[in-house]
């Protein structure tokens, strides 16, 4: 009898504490869920403006995550693919082409309200390529749903059958930033290292990053911007070397134009300073037209380096560059690097690229570092000497 009253006090006090542990875990879990978060971009009074960390998101790194969300989206995972376009569009909403292509993953994942939602908001932003919008393929699974359907009759009211968009080539001043030796000596020449920012990446951040490690060297430094603005809502300016479209018929025209520009870029300098040798870096986006540049304009470089980037398509209806002109071109110094961490690039392309060069003749150097999609002091360093070779 006293073992059974023991077992019932000890069970009514373990009921207790067991009752006491659950009510301060609801009071917890209702004071948690009250504090403010450090970023909410639906209601700014949620935001903790005196959180340490409520300013780190003005250091995203924009280009790695465009790069991610679309290699996602090579791959066929529309919902990561998803994830890294809603992030961009915090810091950017009018950017109607990322707006689109959420649309395109929620429409690959079967997801008709969402897709149509996006589709209304990317119209709202600017979006104007209702003929792609009709046809995508990327809506395939939710083209027949009422919402869709719904969509697509309200096109007539959104596209005015009298106005047509057109584009044209024009000239315009662009502008680029040129370092010069600290001993500048206008009798004898330099060699040239052309640095080119990736996707939504500027001049300045490109220059800073060549001048810092370089500055004490005999180099000219020049970092030219990509023609096409965007990221247009955050703080300073970011650039695009391609024009920000899906249509890739516009690529085919904007694409050569770009490469004209680098060339222009190159022949200004050329006549302004005693410029030796010339060399390209490219850096993500900006190595893909590093290599154009190399191969539409061979007899002006000496070498191409290629950072974290991939190597432009060939003999495909929208490129411009053909297998043939890889092939016959002359022959430039390559210098390729990939992070070893790097997540936006697939492990072993670096590689790849480098034997296909090898292939065809050319003299290229191949180095992986440890880091991510980034540029270290040590990796300029390397690219420094290896343009000192002979």
């Amino acid at each position: 009898m006293i073992m059974n009253n023991l077992q019932n006090r000890v069970a009514k006090q373990c009921k207790f504490a067991a009752l006491f542990l659950l009510f301060v875990f609801f009071l917890h879990s209702i004071h948690h869920a009250a504090k403010k978060v450090v970023f909410d971009t639906v209601d700014p009074e949620k935001i903790d403006a005196l959180n340490e960390k409520a300013v780190d998101f003005l250091k995203s790194d924009f280009d790695r995550i465009l790069m991610q969300a679309n290699r996602f989206v090579g791959q066929k995972e529309y919902l990561k693919a998803a994830q890294y376009y809603l992030a961009l569009l915090k810091f950017n909403l009018n950017d109607s082409t990322t707006i689109y292509n959420l649309a395109c993953c929620y429409g690959q994942l079967g997801k008709a309200d969402l897709a149509v939602k996006c589709l209304v908001m990317a119209v709202r932003a600017g979006f104007r390529d209702f003929q792609l919008l009709k046809n995508d393929k990327d809506f395939a699974a939710i083209r027949f749903t009422p919402q869709f359907r719904e969509l697509l009759s309200r096109l007539p009211l959104w596209q005015d059958p009298g106005v047509e968009v057109i584009f044209v080539k024009t000239s315009k001043l662009l502008e680029f930033q040129v370092k010069l030796p600290q001993k500048f000596d206008s009798t004898h020449s330099y060699p040239l290292l052309v640095g080119l920012h990736g996707n939504g990446g500027t001049p300045d951040h490109m220059m800073e990053t060549m001048n810092k490690t370089l500055k004490k060297e005999p180099v000219i430094l020049a970092a030219p911007h990509g023609a096409y603005p965007n990221f247009s809502q955050l703080r300073g300016r970011h650039f695009s070397w391609e024009i920000q479209t899906r249509n890739r018929e516009l690529w085919k025209i904007a694409d050569p134009l770009a490469v004209e520009n680098l060339n222009e870029v190159i022949q200004v300098i050329k006549k302004r300073y005693p410029v030796g040798e010339v060399y390209i870096l490219g850096f993500s986006q900006g190595a893909a037209y590093a290599f154009l540049s190399g191969f539409k304009y061979a007899e002006t470089v000496a070498g191409i380096v290629s950072i974290g980037g991939l190597f432009p398509e060939t003999d495909t209806e929208f490129s411009m560059l053909k297998e043939t002109e890889i092939a016959n071109g002359k022959k430039f110094r390559v210098f390729i690097a990939q992070g070893s961490n790097d997540r936006l690039i697939p492990a072993g392309l670096g590689v790849k690229t480098a034997e296909k060069l090898k292939k065809y003749g050319y003299e290229v150097e191949y180095q992986e570092y440890e880091g991510g999609h980034e540029i270290s002091p040590q990796l300029i360093k390397n690219i420094y000497t290896w343009m000192a070779k002979k």
